[in-house]
């Protein structure tokens, strides 16, 4: 079938999948396809300041498809999220206006979602800063009856008292994650000045607090341990990654000299294996400028570590990627950018 569908015809074809789907996505939470990661490479998909987001739509419905073997993108769709579920779309946009996750493709998932059966006011796409979302593109609106788009400051916050470092300190997470059953991490593939690359893990770390500069001190140990916690870790079921751009230098805000076509969109359940392809990503689009991985740097991604030993993600020998052509050919995919053994030891 053609990935995009009418309303009936999506309920039709993706309601023999959710019954399925209901008992899998309830129970999720830890991964439970660790190391496995598909990216589907579309050229011509982006330019450095431009996405075809009609071509992006099919793109992800492709992923979706792909990736779970489903059908179509709803039957895909409803291996991760059920009717009775409370949906939260957890984008990017901090480096607006020229490389946050898509609107497109949030509008997008959160079709999907409706046609899964979940009601439209039980969809939100969510994020921090009101300015950038909207200068990203998102407008916000969070009315009854319909999908909500709203930054953290629209629903508030919710407090939860967790011992970290000193013993004191309490989390407060945006109420969006708080109510959520079912997450969806929505990211893209940037360098960061503190942590080497930014990608799925902090994304939803750092991305649903309302403070995260107390976390700075100590930022490669405290990503892990803030996805690892119960809001995050039990929740979170996919992600992915808008990889149409990508920043290669000077990150995490928007940088237009240092963005570069990728043309790709990656998909997984593993967060850690997220974050290794970009590392891929970024190191790819440096060594094209003659410029050294982000490993030999100063700011090696060590959280990678960190977070592997947290068993958030599979072993980096223990990954699995396949890479998908415009053609729909299919091979794997060895990366040849990174090198883990400076960011592991040994």
């Amino acid at each position: 079938m053609a990935p995009e569908m009418n309303r009936r015809a999506a309920l039709g074809l993706g309601a023999g999948m959710l019954a399925l789907g209901a008992g899998r996505a309830r129970g999720m939470g830890i991964v439970d396809r660790p190391g496995e990661l598909m990216r589907l490479d579309r050229p011509g998909l982006a330019t450095r300041d431009r996405l075809d987001t009609a071509a992006a739509r099919r793109l992800l419905d492709e992923a979706l498809v792909a990736f779970t073997g489903a059908a179509d993108p709803v039957a895909a769709l409803a291996r991760y999220v059920h009717p009775a579920d409370r949906v939260a779309l957890k984008v990017n946009a901090l480096a607006a206006p020229g490389h946050p996750f898509h609107p497109a493709l949030a509008d997008r998932l959160a079709e999907l979602a409706q046609w899964v059966g979940v009601p439209p006011d039980r969809v939100v796409i969510y994020d921090q800063y009101p300015t950038r979302m909207r200068r990203s593109g998102y407008r916000l609106v969070d009315e009854p009856g319909r999908v909500a788009c709203v930054n953290h400051a629209m629903r508030g916050y919710v407090e939860r008292a967790v011992p970290y470092a000193d013993g004191r300190q309490t989390l407060r997470w945006c109420r969006v994650l708080d109510e959520a059953t079912a997450v969806i991490n929505l990211m893209v593939p940037k360098d960061h000045d503190l942590t080497g690359v930014t990608g799925a893990l902090k994304n939803m770390a750092f991305g649903s607090l309302d403070r995260v500069r107390p976390f700075h001190r100590d930022i490669h140990h405290a990503i892990p341990w803030l996805y690892a916690q119960p809001e995050i870790r039990d929740k979170t079921r996919l992600v992915i990654c808008d990889a149409s751009r990508v920043t290669w230098d000077k990150g995490p805000q928007d940088q237009p000299k240092h963005r570069a076509v990728a043309d790709a969109l990656l998909i997984t359940e593993d967060p850690v294996a997220m974050d290794w392809a970009v590392l891929e990503l970024v190191n790819e689009a440096r060594a094209a400028r003659g410029l050294t991985p982000i490993e030999r740097t100063r700011r090696p991604p060590t959280f990678l570590k960190v977070a592997t030993g947290m068993g958030l993600g599979a072993p980096f020998e223990r990954m699995r990627w396949r890479r998908v052509d415009a053609g729909g050919r299919v091979a794997g995919w060895t990366p040849s950018h990174v090198e883990p053994g400076r960011v592991l030891g040994g």
